[in-house]
């Protein structure tokens, strides 16, 4: 009787966890058919991208400073 009753529980396990490894696959396939593969970056874009950061950074600086310490130049 104790035989039977671990086949049954070995098939059982067996077969949820199979379950579950076909319908994580199913998903994952689905998922990667819906979404469409970027293209690396190329070099040019990545230092593109660099500059552009910090110009943005230069000009908040920029507006964020007052008019009249625009002319400030230290005293020799």
């Amino acid at each position: 009787m104790g035989g039977t009753f671990m086949k049954h529980s070995r098939l059982f396990l067996l077969s949820t966890i199979l379950t579950f490894a076909i319908t994580a696959w199913g998903q994952s396939a689905k998922t990667a058919a819906t979404t469409s593969p970027q293209p690396a970056p190329t070099l040019a874009s990545m230092v593109d991208d660099e500059i552009t950061a910090i110009e943005k950074q230069v000009v908040d600086v920029a507006e964020a400073m007052p008019e009249d310490k625009y002319n400030f130049s230290p005293e020799p």
